[in-house]
């Protein structure tokens, strides 16, 4: 599950690669290729491009692009939520999956070909999730795009 949305109007820019005076986190880990298994059928990959300072996305390993405009899907930003699920019993024997998502999570937040561990926390359905680092401070998401990935907790990740 991926969705894309600006969160710039909410967190002010901070660029962790390169600000040395308001570091993010001391765990801040090099991430130029990430790939995220979400089930036996569907892994989703990203490949940084340090010119661009963006994220490509290849999904079931192929490059995925726009149906319209035919370019390449791209985003600044990626978190990463770790949460179990589970497939529903709703009788379709279709193998729906729900996840639990309510709680403190573990999730990574990447941009600018780095990465740090972050909490993502979530009170209940209807509540934000909020996404913390290390120390315990809000994350600052640079401005541009940003995916979601909610991932399996037992996922193979592999962030490089």
């Amino acid at each position: 599950v991926a969705d894309e949305f600006d969160l710039s109007t909410k967190y002010k820019n901070e660029d962790i690669t390169n600000d040395t005076s308001n570091v993010i986190d001391t765990n801040t880990m090099t991430a130029t290729s990430v790939t995220i298994p979400h089930s036996t059928l569907q892994t989703v990959k990203y490949e940084y491009n340090a010119e661009t300072k963006t994220y490509t996305r290849y999904a079931r390993n192929k490059l995925q692009t726009d149906a319209t405009t035919e370019s390449n899907i791209t985003t600044k930003n990626i978190i990463i939520t770790k949460v179990d699920n589970y497939t529903l019993n709703d009788g379709s024997g279709k193998g729906r999956q729900d996840i639990k998502n309510i709680g403190t999570k573990e999730g990574y937040y990447i941009t600018n070909g780095k990465a740090i561990p972050i909490t993502c926390t979530k009170e209940s359905r209807s509540a934000q999730t909020v996404y913390k680092d290390s120390q315990g401070n809000e994350i600052q998401v640079n401005d541009g795009n940003a995916f979601i990935e909610i991932c399996p907790t037992n996922a193979n990740l592999t962030i490089q």
